[in-house]
């Protein structure tokens, strides 16, 4: 390889200068500031893993998702409804039959309760 120039530094040092860095950091007490795409991230990771999780009767859900999810109704009946509307306004693309086909076979193999209902 050829001679560095003067104010080259390489990979190696970069991460040693990183890790010195955020070890004076937490040090002195400083908190890093968390960006924004990060913090959106983050927030929406938390209300995905907060939502409650619909239970419906199983049977009713595969007709649904069977008969009408080519354009949303499966997620209609979960009150998933921008979901259910982006189902319906691609209906014709084939793409909401793909993802139906995909619910269905998420569903088919959970086990009911003693009501019959599933967690979707």
């Amino acid at each position: 390889m050829g001679k560095r120039k003067k104010n080259e530094v390489s990979l190696e040092e970069m991460v040693a200068l990183e890790e010195e860095l955020h070890q004076l950091k937490e040090q002195y007490g400083i908190e890093e500031k968390e960006g924004r795409v990060s913090r959106g991230i983050s927030r929406w990771l938390n209300k995905r893993e907060a939502r409650v999780r619909a239970k419906v009767p199983k049977k009713k859900y595969l007709l649904t998702a069977l008969f009408t999810g080519w354009m949303g109704g499966h997620h209609f009946l979960t009150k998933r409804y921008p979901l259910a509307f982006v189902y319906l306004a691609l209906f014709w693309s084939g793409f909401p039959m793909a993802m139906t086909i995909i619910d269905l076979l998420e569903a088919i193999p959970k086990q009911a309760d003693e009501n019959g209902m599933i967690e979707i």
